[in-house]
């Protein structure tokens, strides 16, 4: 089936191909975060098995993206490896996990260099950081009982909320764009919108714990909003490198997951790293101020 551009003759032709496009994206999206928030809110360890479960699909798209297969020894190891670190720090052993992860890695590195062009073996060994460190920060905030569930949601809807302010306020106000030769439909109206909104989320959690500041939350909000944006771009340059539109077809109107949760993925590791100035509590390190 081939695609035209509208004429002026058929003025009607783009809002038409639009709306089924916006309908699958809002669907998909709709799924995909009712997904989450079930894992989320029911227990730790539901949680802990949505993270695996999606560290798979990642890595599976990451190596028909790169290798043109996420169906090989790579990938199995790529996905052990991520299992073992984020299973170890559920179970608040952050040492061994890391040190088994560190291990496995190498083991990774080792027979990539070794068997592949120099290329290829950095993409294995990017490709399991790129998923490895998302998903270990979020289940360690997850694993604080006091405040994690409410950590990990906080990043979750600062994160939708930066994607779907970013998409509607460049669609709406359109003009200059941000990053042209990286991402292509990214405007500066979008970005600012996108970033500027989530102070709101922010400032409603610090209403509802009663026990946070609403300025620095509303800050810490920003801060991850922006990340979030340079989540998309990096994803958007790593498409680009590889001379590819999509990281895959998996969902309707998305693409492929990493299309999905790209901001997620950076967003994630700055709440943990905001976070780690309570150590022993991560949530309240990234909520209580």
């Amino acid at each position: 089936m081939t695609s035209r551009t509208p004429s002026r003759n058929h003025p009607s032709a783009s809002p038409r191909k639009s709306f089924p496009e916006l309908g699958r994206r809002i669907a998909s999206a709709v799924v995909l975060a009712t997904l989450a928030l079930l894992a989320l809110i029911a227990s730790p360890w539901s949680f802990l098995v949505l993270a695996i479960g999606s560290a798979t699909l990642l890595l599976w798209e990451w190596g028909g993206a790169t290798r043109g297969t996420g169906r090989d020894a790579v990938t199995i190891l790529q996905v052990l490896c991520v299992s073992v670190l984020v299973i170890c720090i559920a179970f608040h052993n952050y040492a061994m996990g890391w040190i088994l992860f560190g291990g496995l890695a190498a083991v990774l590195g080792i027979v990539s260099y070794r068997t592949k062009p120099a290329r290829e073996a950095t993409f294995d060994l990017a490709g399991l950081v790129y998923v490895a460190l998302p998903a270990a920060a979020l289940i360690w905030l997850r694993s604080d009982p006091a405040y994690g569930l409410t950590a990990v949601l906080f990043v979750l809807v600062v994160t939708w909320t930066t994607d779907t302010a970013s998409y509607a306020g460049g669609r709406t106000f359109g003009g200059p764009k941000f990053a042209p030769t990286i991402s292509p439909k990214k405007t500066w109206s979008g970005f600012v919108i996108g970033t500027a909104t989530p102070i709101l989320v922010g400032v409603a959690f610090a209403l509802y714990l009663g026990n946070s500041s609403a300025v620095a939350l509303a800050l810490v909000a920003l801060g991850l909003a922006f990340s979030c944006q340079m989540g998309d771009l990096l994803e958007s340059a790593l498409k680009r490198s590889l001379g590819i539109k999509d990281m895959s077809q998996l969902i309707p109107g998305h693409g492929g997951f990493f299309d999905r949760i790209d901001s997620l993925l950076v967003a994630a590791v700055v709440a943990a790293l905001i976070a780690l100035r309570d150590p022993a509590s991560p949530g309240a390190g990234l909520m209580i101020w």
